[in-house]
């Protein structure tokens, strides 16, 4: 515990012995300001308001469950706060957010909205409420409240934006770019409306005054790469998506991008491989496997693709295809990475005139001692075959 606090927990002992009550509130939720899950302090503050104040003994009591994992009990303890004093805008708030921790998503939407109701000035709980509605994909009440928000704090450009996105979500985008204030949300708005030339006059703007920061310059970038796209000018937009994964390194987005840009200009080869890049980058490797396949059926000899095949087919568990595909690996250049997995899986599988046949021989694997290793049955697993697989993995 840092000394500041036991110096707090020392006073506020020395304060309760004392018989000083106030004092002694006063230096515990001093405490809870610097350590709000300090046990401690929770449990001496409910001792202390359980004679005198039951509103905020339940409360209290709430925040102990809720620091302690114990949800239901913490949303029960507010429930009993709020038959005290069913007006208090401090327990609706806790329980709405009691609910949403526990994926209570419509109990947490209606205690919300009775909190603006209440209380309209609160501006974190329009925020909160937005986003629950949005999970829910409730999007046309999600605008609903985005609109009060707007309507109560109408200097709020946070606010503005966050309703402009949710038009813009919904196709509205002569209403979103009415109340929109963020330049880049205002040029993604014009691009999806088609109005490129708009765009393109703000993103000149933007360039003008780019900040030396990564985020800013990566945005710039891919809505640049969208105008060029708009345009149908696919060079210039993959030369862009470029200069973006310079900056940013290469991600779902921009093989999506380049896949679209490749599709525009008719490539369908380079199209199925940067599909198959993005649906990797996803996690979709059954999906990524579909696209990378249509790549290799319409060029056999790519060795980008045959890689990425069998590093996905060995992912998937399914070993044999794998070496289907090491084998093309092999055939095509003699590559020497590939040809050591092959010797490695053949051997491993017992299989040694194969092994042999890529140089993987019993004598490679004398005991230390200088013994010959019994052959007489496959070993189950050989560990240099999964880590020639890594190695190859990992190679660019």
């Amino acid at each position: 515990m840092p000394e500041e606090l036991q110096t707090l927990h020392t006073k506020a002992s020395e304060a309760m012995a004392d018989g000083d009550r106030e004092k002694a509130i006063e230096l515990y939720n001093e405490i809870l300001k610097q350590a709000p899950t300090d046990e401690i302090a929770h449990g001496q503050l409910m001792d202390l308001y359980f004679d005198h104040d039951k509103f905020k003994y339940y409360i209290m009591r709430a925040n102990y469950n809720a620091v302690n994992q114990k949800f239901e009990h913490a949303i029960n303890d507010t429930k009993k706060a709020l038959n005290v004093n069913a007006e208090s805008i401090e327990a609706r708030v806790k329980l709405a957010r009691l609910y949403r921790v526990c994926n209570k998503n419509l109990k947490a939407i209606d205690e919300f909205n009775k909190v603006i109701e209440l209380e309209p000035k609160l501006r974190d709980s329009y925020l909160e409420l937005i986003s629950l509605y949005t999970i829910e994909d409730a999007k046309d009440s999600a605008v609903g409240i985005a609109k009060k928000a707007v309507d109560e704090f109408n200097e709020d450009v946070e606010l503005k934006n966050v309703l402009a996105k949710l038009y813009f979500d919904t196709g509205c985008y002569d209403l979103a770019l009415n109340v929109v204030c963020d330049k880049n949300l205002k040029v993604k708005i014009l691009l999806s409306d088609g109005k490129n030339d708009e765009a393109k006059r703000i993103l000149d703007e933007i360039k003008g005054n780019l900040p030396d920061d990564k985020e800013q310059k990566g945005t710039y970038y891919l809505l640049l790469a969208e105008y060029f796209y708009n345009k149908n000018e696919y060079d210039n937009a993959l030369n862009t998506i470029n200069d973006f994964i310079k900056i940013m390194g290469p991600n779902a987005v921009s093989f999506q991008m380049k896949a679209l840009c490749y599709e525009g200009k008719g490539d369908d080869f380079n199209a199925s491989v940067n599909f198959g890049y993005m649906k990797k980058a996803q996690g979709k490797n059954d999906e990524a496997i579909v696209e990378f396949n249509h790549a290799h059926s319409l060029n056999k000899k790519d060795k980008n693709v045959l890689v990425e095949l069998a590093n996905l087919y060995m992912v998937l568990g399914e070993k044999y295809t794998a070496m289907d595909f090491w084998n093309a690996i092999y055939e095509l250049d003699g590559d020497n990475d590939a040809k050591e997995v092959l010797g490695e899986f053949y051997f491993a599988e017992g299989d040694y005139k194969m092994a042999a046949k890529y140089g993987k021989t019993k004598g490679d694997n004398l005991e230390a001692n200088g013994a010959e290793k019994n052959y007489s049955e496959a070993d189950e697993e050989d560990e240099g075959l999964i880590e020639k697989i890594i190695k190859f993995f990992t190679k660019k």
